[in-house]
């Protein structure tokens, strides 16, 4: 149990954040107005059944998190790595997390390792969302223009697209998709593995990075990374700031390896999918606010 209290703490918290975040989308995609002279967290004590309104929401992106995370963790215990369970970040934000993470306890034995583990979060999570996209965007209603003046704008990642279109058709120019919370959950989950995908340091992609070319080409290529992502910051969105500082205080070196071996022709093409996934997960601009 000792082991298990902080997770469990962390992960009901995040729960909790969540699921007022889900509500608050709920009563925004269903355009419903709250009593005159009420507040929002008033409505929520009158109304305790409301919550259950944040559920569509909270748990598909708490699922893709979990997802995500114990890619990591199954891929640690194959490779005989010593690593916490998944830890959830609560967070009073749009989103209500800043994501999750696992503690690897022991250091990696071999780049064989170090990429499986780097690549099996992104991978898993990345699966897991589809669903939720296309479930969510299914869910999802069209609107007339001018309908959503002052809301959210989400940037679009080639996957959210392909798979609106599949699913919805062409969309008349005189409309636009009010996503559902449930879509929305998916696409956090895409933004959420596209920087993880990021070649930086002890991101998943500065894991996976490591494993190919080496020490050196990796940490160079962090160093790239953060500055495009301060590029991305300045030109498309801020957001993109905090991310560029947060990757650089969890650190652009990585670790060493005990063994310094070539991968195999299928970790090599995994890599290519890898990169694939970060090209169907990644929008410059994230997040808007319509005028």
């Amino acid at each position: 149990m000792k082991g298990t209290a902080v997770p469990l703490l962390l992960f009901l918290l995040t729960l909790a954040f969540t699921l007022v975040i889900g509500v608050q989308y709920h009563l925004s995609y269903h355009n419903v107005t709250l009593p005159a002279g009420q507040s929002f967290w008033e409505f929520l004590w009158r109304h305790p059944r409301s919550w259950l309104w944040g559920l569509s929401y909270s748990l598909p992106l708490l699922g893709i998190l979990l997802v995500h995370e114990m890619g990591h963790f199954i891929a640690c215990r194959r490779h005989g790595i010593e690593a916490t369970l998944p830890h959830f970040l609560p967070a009073p934000t749009l989103i209500g997390t800043f994501g999750a993470f696992i503690k690897i306890r022991s250091p990696f034995s071999s780049k064989k390792a170090l990429f499986d583990v780097g690549l099996a979060g992104p991978l898993a999570g990345f699966l897991a969302a589809l669903p939720v996209i296309a479930v969510g965007i299914s869910w999802s209603r069209l609107v007339e223009k001018g309908m959503l003046d002052g809301g959210l704008t989400l940037g679009e990642p080639l996957l959210f697209t392909l798979l609106g279109r599949l699913l919805l058709g062409e969309v008349p120019a005189r409309l636009e998709l009010l996503v559902h919370p449930m879509a929305f959950a998916g696409w956090f989950g895409l933004l959420a593995t596209a920087f993880n995908l990021f070649p930086i340091g002890q991101l998943d992609g500065g894991h996976i990075l490591y494993a190919l070319l080496g020490k050196k080409k990796a940490y160079c290529a962090g160093v790239t990374s953060v500055i495009i992502l301060v590029i991305l910051g300045v030109v498309f969105w801020q957001g993109w700031l905090l991310w560029a500082l947060l990757a650089t205080l969890i650190g652009l070196r990585h670790p060493p390896i005990f063994e310094e071996e070539r991968l195999d022709a299928k970790r090599k093409a995994l890599a290519f999918v890898a990169l694939l996934v970060f090209i169907f997960s990644f929008t410059p601009a994230p997040l808007s606010v319509a005028p």
